[in-house]
């Protein structure tokens, strides 16, 4: 049935009341609304906005990142249906419903071939007023035509929800021209999908929500854009996928080896799907077919592809197969008709799920029988190098492990799998000696065909320098020379020497009376030849000249007027780079004491000094950030290094569900909750 409204300009963003004035609306656009706000009454109650912390590998470890989607409650026993790049790698997902209620969830089944996902809620933790949940239902994708007026429902860049009226305007939408379209974890997502293109508006963060019909049913699930158009799965898929994640948390497909592509347009078969490639050793390969033939018929099913619109259609029909079901293939074979018959085995995923492994500094995954398929192989033995870490032990090897590397062996024993990997790996570190050292240990890897081999030092940790340098003279000022240009625009032409920018607090500088801005000509009567950029260590080479017990007599211009400015001096504090740092791992920052060589850190009198923090660690994700001093952690002062290292043993010990940390940040306090998620041992 068709159809649509000619109020297509309405735009309701969470409310379900016209937006036109009263006085000037007609009998029909009254009765348009009331379908509108029926429709939107049906759905709405069942919008989820969904908020995610997911992983994904880079630079040697697996990377943390927020982000929101939408979602809708498809049943009663808190199923919610979303897209796979929403929260198909969710390692933590909770959810907001439409009464704001703050629930946690679980990822119960994803689908990344249909970029489709399915959460469940804790149904402890959704109040008695929302039982039983309000839930959306599926309509019938067969009945939509171009033209109708369908709505947008979602939860855009993370706000509340909201919703968008439009028309469809295309049923058949695919990735235009030779796109490779949109990909999920290797899987491409329009082999499958024609998506329903419509003008109802989607921004950033409605992807997972429902497209609706003016009855009120899920038409279609928002994932993309494509121009001014936004691109919806359609509810058939969405519903069967959805049924399938729910009863077994993934989507069984079967394989045969055979790529179709549509008929040229030089040739001119009658029907059927163009082979355009068969894998070797596949099912399809050892049913004798190849690339050329015109399969007209798979399983029964009459099949035809004449442009790239029609190949999901085909492709539905051979992935969704019965694995293990013996087909009939009819085909046509140089203007002849064949017949033949082949058993489908299941799909594997495009590729491996992503580990750390932080003693190679590397993120790698095992080998699937598609992925062992595309580098050539014959079998799945091995492990895949997917990330390296710049400072880690595999990229310091000679040759170093790059993205792409094949692990085959470890000390001459086979690697066939990420767990033969570790369980060596765990072998090797008991051998480990000293706090940053590591164990040299043989790998045999393959590189684009070649069998390499390196030696990785597993286990080493980065370089820190406890050499202290020899007792020197310091003063306690940081200072930028006066170029030439410098000295012209503070009207000393001709001058050489420095401008104090910082004065370090405490320090005998500072007791003397410098301040910022002084220009300092010379010392004890010597002129202190800087005037060039380059010449930025002459000052500090001139002080290290003199006895740490020494004073000096400074010429100085202040404001225009000529001072002398006498200044013991001391001994140089020891430099932040000497300092013991603590890499913290489930903080995922490097944390050390303050030093007092610096101004900034000169004043912090007590807490424990974050000298960096891992970008997209959870302590980054919290909000921590580099130049922070942690004061106290989960209500306790911190006293030293050590003191902090021994509470974050302990919080990892009992795996704490938060970490409260009293931060300060300038002159400002805050509080910074982290939420780890604790690896399973």
């Amino acid at each position: 049935m068709k159809t649509h409204l000619f109020s297509l300009g309405l735009l309701l963003c969470g409310s379900f009341s016209a937006m036109a004035d009263p006085a000037v609306v007609t009998p029909a656009d009254r009765a348009d609304q009331a379908i509108i706000d029926a429709a939107i009454a049906k759905v709405y109650p069942s919008l989820a906005r969904i908020h995610v912390i997911m992983e994904s590998a880079k630079d040697g470890r697996m990377q943390k990142a927020g982000g929101t989607g939408s979602g809708t409650i498809i049943h009663q026993d808190g199923y919610i249906l979303t897209n796979h790049h929403v929260a198909g790698n969710g390692t933590r997902v909770w959810v907001r419903l439409s009464n704001k209620t703050k629930v946690d969830a679980t990822v119960i089944g994803t689908d990344p071939q249909t970029d489709l996902c399915v959460i469940k809620m804790n149904m402890d933790q959704v109040p008695d007023s929302m039982k039983p949940l309000p839930v959306a239902k599926f309509g019938d994708f067969k009945t939509l035509a171009v033209g109708d007026t369908v709505m947008s429902m979602g939860s855009p860049a993370g706000v509340s929800q909201s919703v968008t009226l439009g028309v469809v305007a295309n049923l058949e939408m695919i990735a235009p021209g030779n796109s490779s379209g949109l990909t999920q974890d290797g899987e491409k997502v329009g082999d499958l999908v024609r998506w329903i293109g419509h003008d109802a508006v989607i921004y950033f963060g409605n992807s997972g929500g429902p497209l609706v019909n003016l009855r009120g049913e899920i038409i279609g699930v928002n994932e993309i854009g494509l121009g001014s158009l936004g691109g919806a799965i359609p509810a058939d898929i969405a519903k069967y996928v959805s049924d399938e994640l729910i009863a077994h948390g993934r989507v069984r497909r079967s394989w045969t080896g055979l790529l179709a592509q549509p008929r040229l347009e030089s040739r001119k078969e009658g029907k059927g799907v163009l082979t355009a490639a068969v894998v070797e050793h596949s099912p399809a390969d050892r049913a004798g077919l190849q690339a050329g033939d015109i399969v007209t018929s798979f399983d029964g099913v009459e099949v035809d592809a004449t442009a790239p619109e029609h190949l999901p259609l085909f492709n539905r029909v051979e992935l969704g197969t019965p694995v293990g079901k013996t087909v009939e293939i009819k085909y046509v074979r140089d203007g002849k008709e064949h017949t033949t018959s082949l058993k489908t085995i299941e799909r594997s995923a495009a590729r491996g799920k992503d580990v750390s492994l932080d003693a190679w500094g590397i993120t790698a995954r095992d080998l699937t029988q598609r992925s062992a398929l595309a580098l050539k192989r014959d079998n799945t033995n091995g492990v895949r190098v997917s990330s390296t870490s710049k400072a880690g032990p595999s990229a310091a090897a000679k040759p170093s492990l790059a993205p792409g590397d094949l692990i085959l062996a470890v000390n001459q024993q086979e690697i066939k799998t990420l767990e033969d990997l570790e369980k060596v790996t765990a072998d090797r570190l008991k051998e480990k000696s000293g706090e940053n050292g590591g164990v040299d240990t043989i790998v045999e890897f393959e590189r684009k065909g070649e069998l390499l081999a390196t030696i990785v030092e597993l286990g080493k940790g980065p370089n820190q320098s406890n050499s202290a340098a020899a007792e020197h003279a310091w003063i306690g000022i940081q200072t930028q020379v006066i170029t030439k240009d410098l000295a012209k625009l503070l009207e000393i032409p001709g001058k050489k020497g420095v401008r104090i920018t910082q004065i370090i607090p405490g320090s005998k500088a500072a007791e003397a009376g410098f301040q910022k801005g002084d220009l300092l000509l010379k010392a004890d009567g010597q002129v202190i030849r800087a005037e060039r950029e380059s010449d930025s260590d002459v000052f500090e080479s001139l002080i290290r000249e003199y006895p740490v017990d020494e004073t000096i007599t400074f010429d100085v211009i202040r404001a225009g007027k000529d001072k002398k400015i006498k200044c013991p001096l001391e001994p140089a504090p020891k430099p932040a780079r000497e300092y013991r740092k603590l890499i913290n791992k489930t903080l995922e920052c490097t944390l050390r004491a303050p030093a007092k060589d610096n101004a900034t850190e000169a004043e912090i009198d007590q807490g424990v000094y974050v000298d960096s923090v891992e970008r997209a660690g959870w302590a980054a994700l919290a909000g921590l950030a580099g130049g922070d001093v942690i004061l106290t952690i989960d209500g306790k002062k911190v006293t030293s290094l050590e003191m902090l290292e021994k509470e974050l043993d302990v919080i990892e010990s009992n795996k704490n569900d938060y970490i409260v940390l009293l931060v300060k940040r300038g002159k400002l306090t805050r509080f910074v909750e982290i939420h780890p998620i604790w690896e399973k041992k």
